[in-house]
């Protein structure tokens, strides 16, 4: 211990004593280290961190599935019959995300809500803080209606009231008892098809109707618990099994549908996972190059101290003795390092949330913990021993005698130090054009997509959502009048130039979809029947979103306010179900509501993208409001100047409209699309990020090492010049050294390129993942930089004075 302090003591007087050094190395560990903690907690978080569930490695949600979705909503009727006879569960529970509007106890306020089977909880195995959580009886027939609110909903909305278990609260227009509080950590939200997008705040429980165990449409989902040592593979054949049951009990609705039985774990990082993973590779690779760059200053350091170390030696200093100094001072280097990364890790674990897609900001525990802090000083020990091992082994060994005399040979200057130096290079230059090349791939996707056309104009456009009570507006003619009068009344806005409203807007959720039929054509065999995408809009939606109308006509002002059975398809609906042919006039039937008529096709209007802009269009077809009456609608209000400046007149009309009625989603269509592309925003920022930070470590590892080459052969370069050697001939000498190695690191990343970048695949949008021109540019871009790097020593070479340089040493 005592030699371990004075170890430590020393090691801190040199660092002191050669500031350039030390600020240039702590800087490399700082990014290296800061880098690496920050992406580290997003990666613990989301694949690693424990869930707010009891035992979640056996939780699973269960999806039905097709063989373009794997994770598609589910049937009640299945659902029922997957909970009846399978084996692999302890227990199953269905929810559906809605919205709740709620009144009194402040301003009206829409809730993201989730209709759960009674046994949700006890799924999960999460109990309230305060009250209960469902039974049986509440999803009885004519049971009284209560309700479980989160911690967040309770302290925000209700003041933390300590009597709110049994407290009657106003939602939908109704009274409600409000029976328990979750804990504030819990959160149960599947993003995948949830219709809010939201997590849910409140929970009520689903009664079951005859109707909805039908084998009607998939609009539910499913989680699971699995029994003791029952695996996911073992669940998911059991349930192909009952799947393929079912397909031959009702062969029209179940033929070509299937199950996913996916792991909760899996479930909440499915997106994130692989683009994590690629990023925690990217920074691993700038804390190696990090490392050669701190490995090359301690070599080069190390030769200045020839003389201190030989002075050791000649006192009786082991190797080993020699060898553990230098290990204690590169431990210190990293330590300062990493305790400066942790404090960029804080900020940077922030902004990695501001600008992270909104799967990751929706992620509580995102934070510097105590597995952040292992695995932070696991690094800065790792580290240090990187880049501490080799210089200080090759410090080691030298010509003792040589050591003490005045201009003998340099310790840092042997052949070994010089080759481990080169070796650094060559790595530092092939990582950064790896991350490079990455980047370039990810920047060229991106622009892509951008200038992908969502089939209606984006700018100028304010949306909202306006979700009406039933109770309230139980009655079709009610709901319809509501959001005409609405829209009249925002039309007269000063400034707004039109003004409709749709279901489900694009770049929000999904839309429905469902199977058709046309009329005169015989009946298909089962899972071969035709499907539509529905939306649901009023006459001037078309018009608000700029989506040019091709063929026909859209709805009259009757045919918007009752039902007369006509419907707007898109081009994509018109081209795979009449190939060839002329749909106007055509009758189809959409099998959407209990009793399904035929509905004639008046009219074709272009393909708007609706999930995302690197998705295919569907075939669409949009009925009037009229035809299926919706409650909740999403106004598109186009606008004279910035859009976001309207939402206070439509909150006013909307006010004055009904006063218990709330607003929500308040947004432009700009930002709807933004956040659409957030996940290869944040991918592209990253890799860029820490390409631009690798590539400038490289060139000051090069520069670095070709100053270094210059100092070392000062005496030499000086007896050329004192023979005749030109200022050319200099200049090739030393800078053809380092383009050799620039060169060498160049052509071994783009072979580790060719291989690595394959793993971006799936990321990128139209284009291929060894693109010639982003190689080749990349590739060019870092053999100029070499240049520049080696450029700056041999130009102080050629002003070496000869007579100087001969006195050298």
């Amino acid at each position: 211990m005592s030699l371990l302090l004075q170890d430590i003591r020393f090691g801190f007087r040199m660092l002191f004593k050669n500031p350039v050094v030390t600020l240039v190395a702590v800087l490399a560990l700082t990014i290296g280290i800061g880098a690496n903690t920050a992406i580290f907690s997003v990666v613990y978080a989301v694949m690693l961190g424990s869930l707010p569930y009891k035992n979640a490695d056996q939780i699973v949600v269960v999806w039905e599935k097709q063989p373009e979705n794997d994770q598609n909503t589910i049937n009640i009727g299945n659902f029922a019959d997957w909970k009846s006879q399978n084996s692999v569960f302890s227990d199953m529970a269905a929810f559906f995300d809605y919205r709740s509007q709620a009144t009194g106890d402040g301003p009206p306020e829409e809730i993201p809500s989730q209709l759960a089977s009674p046994n949700l909880f006890s799924v999960l195995g999460v109990n309230p803080i305060m009250g209960r959580s469902f039974t049986d009886e509440d999803a009885a027939e004519g049971a009284p209606q209560v309700v479980v609110i989160s911690y967040g909903l309770w302290q925000r909305r209700y003041g933390a009231d300590p009597g709110i278990v049994g407290r009657k609260i106003t939602l939908n227009s109704s009274p409600v008892t409000v029976v328990g509080v979750m804990p504030p950590d819990f959160g149960w939200h599947v993003r995948k098809a949830s219709r809010t997008r939201k997590p849910a705040e409140l929970w009520a429980p689903w009664r079951f109707s005859p109707n909805v165990l039908l084998r009607q449409g998939r609009f539910a989902m499913s989680v699971a618990r699995l029994k003791p040592g029952v695996t996911v593979a073992q669940a998911q054949s059991e349930l192909n099994t009952i799947a393929a049951r079912l397909t031959q009990q009702y062969p029209d609705f179940n033929t070509n549908w299937g199950v996913n039985v996916v792991p909760v774990r899996n479930q909440f990082s499915g997106d994130l996972r692989k683009p994590l993973i690629i990023l925690l590779g990217a920074v691993a690779f700038v804390l190696l190059i990090a490392c050669a760059n701190v490995a090359n200053l301690l070599l080069a350091r190390a030769t200045a101290r020839r003389k201190e170390i030989a002075v050791r030696v000649g006192l009786g200093a082991g190797r080993w003795r020699i060898v553990r100094q230098l290990l204690t001072e590169s431990l210190l280097l990293s330590a300062v390092g990493s305790a400066l990364g942790l404090l960029v890790a804080v900020w940077g674990t922030r902004a990695l949330i501001a600008i992270g897609p909104p799967s990751l900001a929706s992620v509580k525990s995102v934070g510097v913990n105590i597995p952040v802090l292992s695995f932070t000083l696991g690094v800065a020990f790792l580290t240090a021993i990187l880049f501490g091992l080799v210089p200080a082994f090759e410090a080691s060994r030298f010509n003792f005698n040589d050591s003490l005399k005045e201009g003998g040979k340099n310790i840092g200057g042997t052949a070994g130090s010089q080759s481990f130096r080169n070796v650094f290079v060559v790595t530092q230059v092939a990582l950064a054009l790896l991350l490079l090349v990455g980047a370039g791939l990810l920047l060229k996707s991106l622009n892509r997509l951008q200038s992908v056309d969502p089939g209606f104009n984006p700018k100028n456009l304010l949306t909202l959502r306006v979700s009406l009570p039933l109770p309230k507006y139980q009655a079709d003619e009610k709901c319809i009048g509501f959001f005409r009068t609405l829209l009249e009344q925002v039309r007269a806005i000063p400034g707004v130039e039109a003004a409709g409203a749709i279901d489900t807007l694009p770049f929000t959720s999904q839309h429905s979809g469902t199977a058709l039929e046309i009329v005169g054509e015989p009946k298909r065999p089962a899972g071969e029947g035709l499907e539509t995408g529905v939306g649901v809009t009023d006459q001037n939606y078309f018009q608000a979103m700029q989506i040019p109308l091709k063929r026909g006509r859209l709805y009259t002002e009757q045919e918007a306010v009752e039902a007369r059975h006509v419907v707007v398809v898109n081009e994509t609906f018109a081209r795979v179900n009449f190939p060839g042919q002329d749909p106007l006039g055509k009758r189809v039937i959409i099998y959407m509501k209990d009793e399904n008529v035929p509905s004639e096709i008046i009219g074709v209007v272009g393909d708007s993208k609706h999930m995302g802009l690197d998705k295919t269009p569907d075939a669409m077809s949009y009925w009037p409001h009229a035809e299926l009456v919706y409650s909740e609608m999403t106004l598109a209000i186009r606008t004279k100047g910035d859009a976001a400046s309207f939402a206070p007149a439509v909150r006013e009309v909307v006010a004055r409209m009904d006063p218990d009625q709330p607003i929500s989603d308040v947004t432009t269509m700009e930002n709807l699309l933004s956040v659409s592309i957030s996940r290869s925003k944040f991918n592209t920022t990253l890799l860029t990020i820490f390409a631009v930070v690798a590539l400038v470590m490289a060139a000051v590892g090069i520069y670095g090492v070709m100053s270094y080459t210059v100092s070392q052969r000062t005496h030499e370069i000086g007896v050329r010049m004192a023979l005749g050697a030109q200022t050319g001939d200099v200049m090739k000498l030393v800078v053809v050294r380092g383009v050799v190695l620039g060169l060498i690191g160049v052509v071994v990343g783009v072979a580790a390129a060719f291989g690595l970048t394959r793993l971006l695949t799936t990321l990128l949008f139209e284009v291929e993942a060894t693109d010639p021109i982003i190689f080749a540019t990349v590739a060019a871009g870092s053999f100029v930089i070499t240049l520049l790097a080696c450029s700056i020593p041999a130009r102080r070479a050629t002003k070496v004075d000869p007579l100087k340089a001969l006195r050298y040493e």
